[in-house]
């Protein structure tokens, strides 16, 4: 394949949770740049999130789908100068608004994450944790229109017709490259909708290698592998 366009999850792939990327991975990453690939990061995260660390990895234009593909933008500043949300329908906003006054009442001072479209509560407890999981099945028979995502750190309620391929396609319009140029990279399973929409899917251990066309134990095996593959494309 010739590949023009590699989407990296985030946490858990680039970086450990909270944490930066390592100095050999970022050369890496740099490297794959310069052979012509453009870079992008597809995250839960919100994309002013993604933009503070984007900007310290000093590429030339990262693209980022921030909220599991909901919001998309081209580069690091803010404002951005391109960017897009994705719509979605009323049932899944209605979904959202009355789960999150139901979390408000049951969990007062569970904090959010500062989203445009997705509901992401970070519980710091496991009573929390547990608080959040009971309202959601509590919840379930009312909510129409979303997608529930429960991560190491927090959970991510978002509209049904929002994933990483949604974004991703909406991406490749925007840089006119098609999904058989592109290649996806992600350990989790929020990430196995950008791997089927991708030409080309890279796991980071993740738990069902069926769902990728390579499965490498951590990202530096990832970024290594691509940059042989941009290589061969020329």
């Amino acid at each position: 394949m010739k590949l023009r366009l590699a989407a990296f999850d985030l946490d858990g792939t680039l970086a450990e949770i909270g944490a930066g990327m390592t100095a050999r991975n970022l050369r890496l990453l740099r490297r794959l740049e310069e052979c012509g690939v453009h870079i992008a990061l597809c995250s839960g995260k919100p994309t002013a999130y993604l933009c503070g660390f984007a900007r310290q990895l000093a590429l030339r234009c990262p693209a980022l789908v921030g909220e599991n593909g909901a919001v998309i933008q081209l580069g690091a500043a803010l404002p951005p100068a391109r960017w897009f949300v994705q719509p979605y329908s009323d049932a899944a906003a209605h979904s959202i608004a009355l789960l999150r006054a139901e979390l408000d009442r049951q969990l007062p001072g569970l904090w959010y994450q500062p989203n445009l479209v997705c509901l992401t509560p970070f519980p710091r407890t496991e009573a929390e944790f547990d608080g959040v999981a009971a309202c959601l099945a509590r919840l379930a028979p009312q909510l129409r229109g979303v997608t529930v995502y429960r991560h190491a750190d927090s959970f991510d309620i978002a509209p049904d017709t929002v994933d990483k391929a949604s974004g991703m396609r909406r991406l490749g319009h925007m840089l006119d490259i098609p999904p058989e140029q592109t290649a996806a990279v992600g350990d989790g399973v929020n990430d196995y909708p950008m791997f089927d929409y991708a030409g080309y899917a890279v796991g980071v251990h993740v738990a069902q290698p069926d769902r990728v066309d390579v499965n490498v134990p951590d990202v530096t095996q990832a970024l290594l592998h691509l940059l042989a593959l941009a290589q061969e494309s020329g």
